[in-house]
């Protein structure tokens, strides 16, 4: 039982971390955001690129944009 209740907690962390992250992203302006993702696929050129992809096909485009 030890094992789950770790499990659960540490997923628990892991979504308070992320939440906190989308709550920065949000806050960015376009620039800066554009700064990141540039930063981003520079500094992980094999591995970001794929995950920008899966992130981009989960969110839907904003209405009327």
């Amino acid at each position: 039982m030890a094992d789950s209740e770790t499990d659960t907690r540490e997923a628990t962390e892991r979504e308070a971390t992320a939440k906190l992250r989308i709550t920065r992203i949000r806050t960015l302006s376009n620039q800066d955001l554009v700064a990141v993702v540039t930063y981003l696929l520079a500094r992980y050129p094999d591995t970001f690129p794929p995950l920008l992809d899966d992130a981009l096909s989960s969110i839907s485009p904003k209405q009327g944009g």
